[in-house]
């Protein structure tokens, strides 16, 4: 398996140590330093050091098909890096909310909202 950055900046020293102990939170894995994501051969994963905003906010997923209706969802919103951004989509608020109290537990000096539109 391939473990790679998505803020090759910031990489953990040892993500294989730390993605055997990360936690399963609904389709992610997380550890007090990175929620990792992907298909097992390569796993992408965000080091919460790079993290420079993160909030929570419902969302909808269209679903295909003649029916035409939305899947209510949570999104955890991150900003990270220079100007990038990541959005990990959950199915459960408190899934949502349990991986942004880890990010907040690592970095307690970001803010937890979006930014304010001027």
């Amino acid at each position: 398996m391939r473990l790679e950055s998505l803020c090759p900046v910031n990489p953990l020293e040892q993500p294989d140590e730390d993605y055997k102990s990360a936690l399963r939170v609904e389709q992610y894995r997380v550890s007090p330093q990175a929620i990792y994501f992907g298909p097992f051969f390569s796993v992408q994963y965000l080091p919460f050091q790079s993290v420079r905003r993160a909030w929570v906010q419902d969302s909808t997923l269209s679903l295909t098909g003649c029916c035409g209706r939305q899947l209510p969802v949570t999104v955890l919103r991150v900003q990270y890096g220079e100007h990038s951004h990541e959005n990990f989509v959950f199915q459960r608020e408190s899934s949502a909310l349990r991986v942004l109290s880890m990010i907040a537990q690592c970095r307690p000096d970001i803010p937890l909202e979006p930014e304010k539109k001027s």
